[in-house]
């Protein structure tokens, strides 16, 4: 008996993880913000302005909201996106499921990932296809280099 209520409490728990883990999920979802799907990279790019265009890198952190780059092709050299960052936003106005862009210790280049927890060291940022948080370092003042308004993609010719 003891055993049975042991596994019906772990089935329990088991239940209750997941149910939270796709409730964070449907909350980091739900910030990110307007996804504009162009016809090719050149309409992207000059629908998003070309002197406010932050061109995206297809490391395929964040897909399928910013695709990856096609098989092939070197992910860190391949533009997949175009991001355009809101003026008035501030480190200060940084929210849960905010895509926000900043500089890390562990890159060379910006991240592009989302606000998903703030505690006292600041806010742990995640890729929305990674399997981690990036719980080791954090998104501070210091870091911050805007809040993305929108984002401009486009279906990749046909190989």
């Amino acid at each position: 008996m003891n055993r049975l209520i042991l596994v019906v409490l772990l089935v329990l728990g088991l239940a209750a993880l997941l149910v939270v883990s796709r409730r964070h999920r449907a909350d980091l979802v739900a910030g990110l913000p307007p996804r504009i799907v162009c016809a090719s990279q050149a309409d992207a790019l000059a629908q998003a302005g070309a002197a406010a265009a932050i061109p995206i890198r297809g490391t395929g952190s964040m897909a399928p909201y910013i695709p990856p780059a096609a098989p092939g092709l070197v992910q860190l050299d391949t533009v997949v996106a175009y991001a355009v960052l809101d003026p008035s936003a501030t480190y200060e106005s940084v929210s849960v499921g905010a895509l926000v862009l900043y500089t890390t210790n562990w890159t060379k280049h910006h991240v592009l990932h989302q606000a998903a927890l703030k505690d006292g060291l600041g806010w742990i940022m995640s890729g929305l296809h990674n399997e981690r948080s990036e719980t080791w370092e954090r998104l501070t003042p210091a870091s911050y280099k805007g809040t993305v308004a929108r984002v401009y993609v486009w279906t990749p010719p046909a190989r």
